[in-house]
């Protein structure tokens, strides 16, 4: 069995002391809560530059599943038509201008679902 190898932190001996207000302190707070990080670990990255993402809430948790579920069903009756002989998709449709219309929606909503998810999970 192979040992987990770990990335040592470097040692924090050093301490800074800032003076913030009372406002400045319940933002910084709140913003390292939202963060899922402690005060230090939220003004550290902050201070080297670096951009601490908020966690995602449970309501939008459920909407980014919602929009997962939507997109496959979306996906699946696509496929469907995929393998369907003209024939078949005109009897499905009944006009030929709408069946393209609503593939060519469908594939914008998808592509527009696909770039929101990427955004997401970044």
């Amino acid at each position: 069995m192979k040992k987990k190898v770990t990335k040592s932190r470097p040692s924090r001996t050093m301490h800074l002391d800032t003076r913030v207000s009372r406002e400045e302190s319940e933002t910084i707070h709140r913003k390292a809560e939202e963060c899922g990080l402690t005060v230090s670990d939220y003004m550290r990255r902050c201070a080297l530059g670096h951009s601490p993402r908020k966690h995602l809430t449970d309501k939008e948790i459920d909407a980014y599943m919602s929009l997962q579920e939507m997109r496959q069903h979306f996906v699946g009756i696509k496929n469907a038509l995929w393998g369907k002989s003209k024939k078949e998709k005109l009897e499905i449709f009944g006009d030929v201008d709408f069946m393209k219309r609503w593939v060519r929606a469908v594939t914008t909503v998808l592509t527009y679902w696909d770039n929101l998810l990427k955004k997401m999970k970044q």
